[in-house]
């Protein structure tokens, strides 16, 4: 068989190409499972019951940070630059207010008044910081903030990709496949999944929304072919 019709073929030329990736990745897992085996030895009353709990944070983390080195952003002028960034901040502050991670005490102050700590917990999920006053608070989850910056950063280059193509900023987050789509999901998954707290269900559905969200930007353009050759 022809090695360009041999799969093997095509996957051993890309685990070659990309040896050097795989290699950083492996200590980072090796990595994370030896923070998250230590952080166990040393604290005895936490019990894993469902290790998959364990993992989703890391895969927020991880496929987050994946994306981010893997997606280049294209050159610009000013104008499109300041378009896709304030869409992308605007679209951060509302991932952040859905999902609870900036609170505003604008009718009325927060409960707890100002505060500043830190709750330790297993990592991905912990350390948990949370600062704030009265009026606006932050409580940062490592994975949630990794997570939605990652889905952000993605935004942003769809949206560069797309300001290129037309002129007002508006249409071009509209005819971007996967920006249309990224608005929803992690919307619906911040204010429908992540409430006061997290279930098991809630914990399956972000994630799945978080890994379709990524994939749906990541391959935006592939995902806008596919599309197009469908329509009539």
């Amino acid at each position: 068989m022809s090695e360009a019709y041999d799969p093997l073929a095509r996957v051993r030329r890309l685990l070659l190409a990309e040896t050097a990736a795989i290699r950083w990745w492996s200590l980072v897992l090796a990595a994370e499972l030896a923070l998250v085996t230590a952080y166990l030895a040393v604290t005895p009353t936490v019990t894993v019951v469902e290790p998959r709990y364990v993992v989703y944070p890391f895969l927020w983390i991880n496929v987050g940070v994946w994306a981010m080195i893997r997606t280049k952003t294209p050159s610009v002028d000013r104008r499109q630059w300041a378009v896709a960034t304030a869409v992308a901040v605007g679209y951060l502050l509302v991932l952040f207010v859905a999902a609870g991670t900036l609170q505003l005490g604008i009718s009325e102050p927060l409960n707890g008044g100002a505060v500043a700590s830190i709750h330790w917990n297993i990592p991905g999920l912990g350390p948990i910081v949370v600062y704030g006053t009265p009026r606006i608070r932050l409580s940062i989850i490592p994975f949630k903030v990794v997570g939605y910056v990652a889905m952000t950063y993605l935004v942003y280059a769809r949206l560069l990709d797309a300001t290129r193509a037309v002129l007002s900023g508006v249409l071009g987050l509209v005819s971007c496949v996967g920006c249309t789509f990224s608005i929803l999901l992690p919307l619906l998954g911040a204010t429908a999944l992540f409430g006061s707290t997290l279930t098991g269900l809630a914990w399956d559905l972000s994630t799945a929304v978080f890994l379709l969200t990524v994939a749906l930007l990541y391959w935006a353009d592939e995902v806008g072919v596919a599309v197009s050759r469908r329509l009539p």
